[in-house]
């Protein structure tokens, strides 16, 4: 039994793993993490170019050049929304029928759409943060902090792998909205005001509910589950807990709505 279940494991993967690469709304999303990518880039150009025009007492006070910042929102937005799309392009084609017929046993179907959902999050991740941190190191060169943040470019490492590991989770996370909503104008919603919208809001509260609120937001742990100086609230362990839940409250809810839902 324990072999038919780790077969039918795998060939679930296989199939979520098919899917994913066959859905063209996967390489839309994909082009538009490399136009965020791209865009942020040539944001921080500007910013470096407009530094580099300041006096010195001006240089003192600019913020850092940090992709961060810039870039990783939209693209936590965009891959995020490749994760939503491996539940709810089922229900929106009327394939979920389908599938609950090949791999009956929904908490089984629902993990291998997870596993791709780490999976895509993770390769996604890793090629977007490493581009965008590559591009900020090169514009940045030898300029000091605090537009530099990372004076020796081995610095970088643990917020790219951190980066990484918010994409990751953010994939995750908004699979297990996918589940609940089954609607992609849901779940991206969604996603989108926790990952944009949320960070915006924040700065217009008070200073005390600003950080506590920024502190939480999933854009804003990258920072401080690398450490390093940041105006967060958390610690690294904090900030790996607040992660963990959210993709422990994102997967069980997402659980829970499709063993118990009709189809």
């Amino acid at each position: 039994m324990t072999v038919l279940m780790d077969r039918t494991f795998r060939d679930a993967v296989a199939a979520e793993w098919m899917k994913v690469r066959s859905l063209r709304s996967t390489w839309a999303f994909l082009a538009g993490g490399l136009i965020a990518t791209a865009l942020g880039a040539l944001i921080l150009f500007m910013l470096v170019s407009a530094y580099d025009a300041a006096t010195p007492a001006d240089r003192a006070n600019y913020e850092t050049a940090d992709p961060t910042v810039v870039t990783m929102p939209f693209v936590m937005f965009f891959v995020g929304a490749i994760g939503a799309m491996l539940v709810t392009s089922e229900y929106a084609t009327r394939s979920i029928g389908p599938a609950l017929l090949a791999v009956p046993q929904r908490r089984l179907l629902l993990a291998a759409k997870a596993t791709v959902a780490g999976l895509a999050g993770l390769g996604c991740g890793a090629l977007f943060s490493l581009l965008a941190f590559v591009d900020a190191r090169l514009m940045l060169g030898d300029r000091p902090q605090p537009i530099n943040p990372w004076p020796q470019w081995t610095d970088a490492i643990p917020t790219v792998l951190c980066a990484t590991l918010t994409v990751t989770v953010t994939c995750l996370v908004a699979m297990g909205l996918g589940a609940v909503l089954r609607s992609t104008a849901g779940a991206l919603t969604v996603i989108g005001s926790l990952v944009l919208v949320a960070p915006i809001f924040a700065h217009f509260l008070p200073t005390v509910w600003q950080l506590r609120l920024a502190s939480v937001l999933l854009p804003n742990l990258t920072p401080q589950l690398a450490g390093g100086d940041h105006p967060y609230l958390l610690s690294q362990g904090g900030a790996a807990a607040v992660t963990a839940g959210y993709v422990l409250l994102a997967l069980t809810a997402g659980a829970i709505a499709f063993t118990r839902r009709d189809t």
